[in-house]
């Protein structure tokens, strides 16, 4: 056996989709109607039913297409796939586990897909309801994946006090939730644009740190939370070479826009905010014992981000009085940060001093159109060609177990 072949893999943010007709089981009775899912209306049509919100579902299921071919992917791309035509393992357990297999990984951690959008709904109530639901339903699909899945929670808005107080609540009884590693917020200032370092977040870094739930940051596409993607409007409208003029922009914003510069550009502009003022903001100093995750935005940029940060609280130091570590030193005691298997900067950072292998880990994005499968596993290994065995092993799985506490 191989040095490589010997390596065990731990995908830590691999997606579910969420399950057509399971949720609304979760909810209080009247509030079933509401909570997220998909019905087959008269006309032979699939429809989300959501927040009394009714559209054709079909446009949802390119999310679970890994793995297709070009072909299925188009038409699903075109809204002619049925949700329910989406690879089986999206939302089923044992098939998951049966893909996970195909590529030799062992433990897998769930994010959600459409509940990544939760933060930003404006009934505040029944977030809080769909939040316990796909909790409870999440923790359920996880026992039915023979002790190799585990899911991250969901939370409700945090637009006020009584907001974030909601979300500590929520963590608290996540924690309580078999199967429940992490909750996961959206790398978004959502409190009046107050950056996370602002004292009214507290609640959720203490109500983290006394369960010891991980606290993922994972971005969205939408322009929906304050944020790079709304700040810098990129889903303003572009036609025939030209922008909308802004005089145009609805009261609630544009809503969607070219999804390529929405990711490429906001995902880790949010995500380098966020990891400032975690760091270089005082809560990694306030709250030690709080485990930080960024995901969904590449790494290759943590490095450099790190020096600039670091080198600019030397030159500045009035202006955070409150650190008593460098900002990288407070990253390499309680944060982490997920790769892409393709990232051809993952050996350099895992050989740097101001990051290093054991704060690296490895996502593969399943079953989105973006992932790789069959193969995420042979690409991740190409990745840390470099790396001494000892360090892939740490970036393979030792991180993993390490961050959840898990396997």
């Amino acid at each position: 056996m191989t040095a490589t072949e010997a390596l065990r893999y731990i995908d830590s943010d691999g997606h579910i989709l969420e399950h057509p007709s399971a949720m609304p089981d979760y909810a209080p009775a009247e509030w079933r109607d509401r909570v997220w899912h998909i019905e087959t209306h008269d006309d032979g049509v699939e429809y989300l039913h959501y927040n009394d919100f009714v559209m054709p579902s079909n446009g949802l299921s390119l999310a679970g297409t890994a793995g297709f071919p070009d072909d299925e992917v188009d038409r699903a791309r075109s809204g002619n796939m049925r949700y329910t035509e989406v690879r089986p393992a999206a939302y089923n357990a044992k098939a998951r586990l049966q893909d996970m297999d195909t590529d030799g990984i062992d433990l897998a951690v769930l994010y959600p897909t459409s509940m990544l959008g939760l933060q930003s709904v404006a009934d505040e109530e029944f977030a809080r309801v769909q939040a316990r639901a796909y909790n409870d339903w999440a923790s359920d699909h996880t026992q039915e994946g023979e002790g190799r899945l585990f899911a991250a929670g969901a939370v409700p808005p945090m637009n006020d006090e009584a907001g974030v107080q909601a979300v500590a609540d929520e963590i608290r009884r996540v924690a309580e939730k078999p199967g429940m590693v992490s909750v996961f917020l959206r790398p978004n200032p959502s409190v009046d644009w107050r950056p996370f370092n602002d004292r009214i977040y507290d609640p959720v870094w203490q109500a983290a740190a006394d369960t010891g739930l991980v606290l993922a940051f994972h971005p969205f596409l939408m322009p929906d939370l304050p944020g790079a993607c709304r700040g810098l409007k990129l889903a303003r409208p572009f036609a025939d070479w030209s922008y909308a003029p802004s005089d145009q922009e609805p009261e609630g914003g544009w809503q969607m826009g070219n999804i390529l510069f929405t990711q490429a550009i906001a995902n880790p502009v949010d995500v380098m905010h966020s990891i400032a003022y975690i760091t270089a903001g005082g809560v990694c100093e306030r709250f030690p014992d709080t485990k930080f995750l960024f995901l969904e935005a590449n790494g290759g940029w943590l490095v450099p981000w790190l020096e600039r940060l670091d080198h600019h609280s030397k030159k500045f130091e009035w202006d955070v009085p409150w650190l008593n570590m460098l900002p990288s030193e407070y990253f390499r005691r309680q944060c982490w940060i997920s790769f892409d298997p393709d990232e051809s900067m993952l050996a350099f950072t895992a050989d740097s001093p101001l990051c290093g292998a054991d704060r690296i880990v490895w996502a593969s994005d399943y079953p989105h159109p973006d992932a790789k499968f069959p193969g995420v596993t042979e690409e991740l290994a190409e990745a840390l060609a470099p790396l001494s065995h000892e360090q892939q092993s740490v970036i393979t799985s030792e991180s993993a177990l390490a961050l959840y506490g898990i396997g």
